[in-house]
């Protein structure tokens, strides 16, 4: 049997992301031809100055200590050829298992399509790529775009749900993995998974509660896809809920009432 080739795009992680892509490599019948990293100025990477201002210099440095504390191992890991195998990057795990490693700004330019086209990419793996997939981007792939998002759609589509969950006294969070259209967050439902119990409620722990859920929900999507015994369910527009970036002023009301980066 022919393996289906896979391009895996997303944003710039060290905590969660690295595992769930880590995952998808145990599907025998796919090949990641590509992991790419959309360095967009809608990523979360990109916002660091937004949350040092909402949450000030103590939750913004443990965040940062941490983050530093990841990347260090990767470099380490990196120096020694990953014989280490810590695998704390997309990179690293791209590395790993030889697949192409790519940074780019914008998945629509035509030298990325025309690269999915010559690798003849039979669906391409969304973990909440940071900008709109155009409709010549969504036409490449046979199987389609799928796209993780860290909410029980149709509530809180956009961005940062981590945000606006916990700003709203959420009292269920979840993940979603759904097809893509032009639209954000918008195609059909492939499957969903609630989490009731996150301990201390933080960004930081619904963004890896989330995204620790939603990658195994991708794996079991991707397997269903590939046997053909996926079903799908609508993702009711008009129920849906869209939320941008949050205001500083947004932030700073978040925080005084306990909220948390970290």
């Amino acid at each position: 049997m022919k393996k289906i080739n896979v391009a895996v795009l997303c944003q710039n992680d060290v905590f969660v992301l690295p595992k769930n892509v880590k995952l998808l490599f145990q599907i025998n019948e796919i090949n990641i031809k590509t992991i790419v990293n959309i360095d967009h100025k809608g990523s979360l990477e990109n916002k660091k100055l937004l949350f040092f201002r909402g949450f000030g210099f103590y939750q913004s440095l443990k965040l940062a200590l941490l983050s530093t504390s990841y990347k260090f191992l990767n470099l380490i890991d990196y120096l020694l050829f990953f014989k280490l195998n810590f695998q704390k990057s997309i990179q690293s795990i791209a590395a790993v298992n030889s697949s192409t490693y790519m940074v780019i700004d914008d998945p629509n330019k035509k030298i990325f399509i025309d690269w999915l086209k010559k690798n003849e990419i039979d669906l391409i793996i969304s973990f909440s790529a940071p900008c709109i997939f155009k409709s010549e981007l969504l036409e490449i792939p046979k199987l389609g775009c799928i796209n993780l998002h860290c909410s029980l759609l149709p509530k809180y589509a956009g961005l940062l749900p981590s945000f606006w969950t916990l700003y709203h006294d959420e009292k269920k969070i979840g993940a979603t993995v759904h097809y893509m259209d032009t639209k954000i967050d918008n195609g059909p439902i492939l499957d969903q998974v609630e989490i009731n119990n996150i301990g201390k409620p933080s960004m930081f722990s619904v963004i890896n509660a989330t995204k620790k859920a939603g990658g195994i929900l991708m794996v079991n999507s991707v397997k269903k896809i590939i046997n053909g015994n996926l079903t799908v369910k609508p993702n009711n527009a008009e129920e849906s809920q869209y939320y941008t970036w949050p205001t500083l002023n947004e932030i700073k009301k978040f925080r005084s009432k306990g909220g948390k980066l970290i």
